[in-house]
């Protein structure tokens, strides 16, 4: 959904970091109603996890938005693998699409360049597109 992705884009250059992005993009394009405190538990995400290199933010950030809609609270309420389903699916879509689920192969410009910001946002908002359709396409959420 494009006005997701101009979400995640704006989050971005407003100084999100790329989860962030992803997440918030969602919630509101979406209307998933996520509690301030989920947004918070997420601020640490970005750039591979604290700026590491590692997952992607913007990767992690789908995920995170998928959980929050097919996720459990507890053990007794459905089966890990009913969750890890829709997650893998996307994890290989987001995979085939970029290359990589990792940070620093996705951009391996300098970091805080302006550059590096610009691929940074482009990957982001792309992200939020693809997992926002995803859900869509799986039935998990109505077209907002």
């Amino acid at each position: 959904m494009k006005e997701i992705y101009q979400l995640a884009a704006d989050y971005h250059t407003a100084g999100n970091n790329c989860v962030e992005s992803v997440v918030k993009a969602c919630n509101e394009g979406l209307q998933l109603h996520l509690p301030d405190q989920a947004i918070r538990m997420i601020s640490g995400m970005g750039g591979g996890i604290g700026r590491s290199g590692c997952v992607c933010g913007a990767l992690s950030g789908s995920t995170m938005v998928i959980s929050s809609i097919v996720g459990r609270l507890d053990p007794s309420e459905k089966h890990q693998t009913e969750v890890y389903k829709f997650t893998h699916e996307f994890y290989e879509r987001f995979v085939a699409h970029f290359g990589s689920p990792c940070c620093a192969q996705l951009n391996k410009l300098s970091f805080g360049t302006p550059e590096y910001r610009t691929k940074c946002i482009k990957i982001t908002a792309e992200a939020a597109d693809m997992v926002s359709d995803y859900l869509v396409e799986n039935g998990l959420v109505n077209k907002a």
